[in-house]
């Protein structure tokens, strides 16, 4: 597979295979939303000890097939020459503790130990795309775990200033594992191209994970350096620049979005349209539990026509709809007489991964967009992005 190619210049034979990549991905996404959505909402309702268990299965079920999933649409993507970065301001420590306390129950559940160590200003906000520094760390942590069956795995995380605005943020991940063959290395970062050693036959992944990695650090102008032995573990690092971001006039504490506790949401007004039932109940019971007051479409017809009739101060629209698609509804939206109405903050929600780039969905009149499947602090951290403050004080 030739992955420079742009797709006007791709081949019949790839075409169609990036297409039923697309539409497979498509298909399983919007199920997958409604099992990671509602076993999320179901740790907020009273369990026993066996069903929490029962429970933390399906979840880690879910988040592999999930992981599968990211693969195959970044496949889609690098196919294309197609990946871009999203710059949106967050925090970086953020980011690392929530990639690292997830792995570190992987990483216990094997009986490895897991240290996570992060040097720097923890409140510290850059400018870049968090998804993408997610994806690596992720990529690379599993892959030690993966590939460690005795000892444990090291995270380290560095952030120092650099000249003027710029911040330099250094990360390494160790392990203890069987390590890589030298005649392996050259070939680490393609699709696999070469057979597994014994070694490795037995450890489940879909081989893309570094690749992709490669690639979304290149965009970032950098690269993953490798050290590695066999029988002595290896070390994954690599370095990104990001540029500080601006003090912002509203700042929502990291409690607020941690626990997500509805003070911010409660009372607002929201339309949501979505033609499946499951992705409905789902939003239903997260807006439900932020106490805010909706109404549900199931199509762009009926979407636009609640819009019509009422004032909303946010809109979630699914892209793919009978009578109106998402698309319709949000340019109808911003033709809009009234001029508040035509600016309401509107949010898509999507399992296309054609088009999942935000800068392209605020070129079709969207504020932002969320790529199903999600969890509830995705959602409500993109939402309050765009919602102007209620009686919530800047903290």
């Amino acid at each position: 597979m030739q992955l420079n190619k742009t797709q006007s210049d791709l081949s019949d034979s790839l075409k169609g295979k990036l297409d039923m990549i697309s539409n497979f991905n498509r298909e399983v996404r919007t199920p997958l939303n409604a099992i990671i959505g509602m076993s999320e909402q179901l740790t907020h309702t009273p369990m026993d000890k066996e069903q929490r268990e029962l429970l933390h299965a399906i979840e880690r079920a879910a988040g592999m097939l999930l992981r599968i999933m990211t693969d195959a649409q970044e496949v889609y993507h690098l196919a294309k020459d197609d990946i871009q970065l999203d710059p949106q301001p967050f925090e970086i420590y953020t980011v690392f503790h929530a990639v690292t306390e997830e792995r570190r129950k992987i990483a216990i559940d094997k009986h490895l130990y897991f240290d996570a160590v992060y040097d720097g200003d923890q409140y510290l906000r850059v400018m870049g795309d968090a998804l993408r520094l997610k994806q690596v760390m992720q990529h690379l942590i599993d892959n030690a775990i993966r590939y460690t069956s005795t000892g444990g795995v090291q995270v380290i995380l560095r952030v120092s200033k650099a000249i003027e605005d710029k911040v330099v943020v250094h990360l390494e991940v160790k392990d203890t594992g069987a390590g890589i063959p030298g005649n392996i290395l050259p070939n680490l970062f393609a699709y696999y191209s070469f057979p597994r050693p014994p070694h490795m036959a037995a450890v489940s992944g879909t081989g893309l994970g570094l690749s992709i990695v490669q690639k979304i650090l290149r965009l970032h102008g950098s690269d993953i350096h490798v050290e590695s032995a066999q029988g002595k573990g290896s070390c994954f690092s690599f370095k990104i620049t990001y540029q500080l971001a601006e003090v912002q006039t509203l700042v929502i504490t990291r409690r607020e979005q941690e626990e997500m506790t509805g003070s911010f949401m409660e009372g607002r007004n929201i339309l949501v349209a979505d033609d499946q039932e499951m992705n409905l109940v789902l939003l239903s019971h997260i807006l439900s539990r932020w106490k805010c007051n909706f109404d549900k479409a199931k199509d762009g017809i009926a979407a636009y026509e609640l819009f019509s009739r009422h004032e909303y101060d946010m809109v979630l629209l699914d892209i793919q709809m009978p009578g109106m698609t998402g698309l319709e509804v949000v340019r109808k939206i911003r033709e809009d007489r009234n001029v508040l109405k035509a600016n309401v903050p509107v949010l898509a929600i999507t399992s296309d991964i054609t088009l999942t780039e935000n800068s392209r969905y605020r070129d079709l009149g969207f504020n932002d967009c969320m790529l199903k499947p999600f969890r509830e602090k995705d959602i409500y951290n993109t939402i309050i992005r765009h919602l102007p403050p209620a009686d919530v004080k800047a903290l």
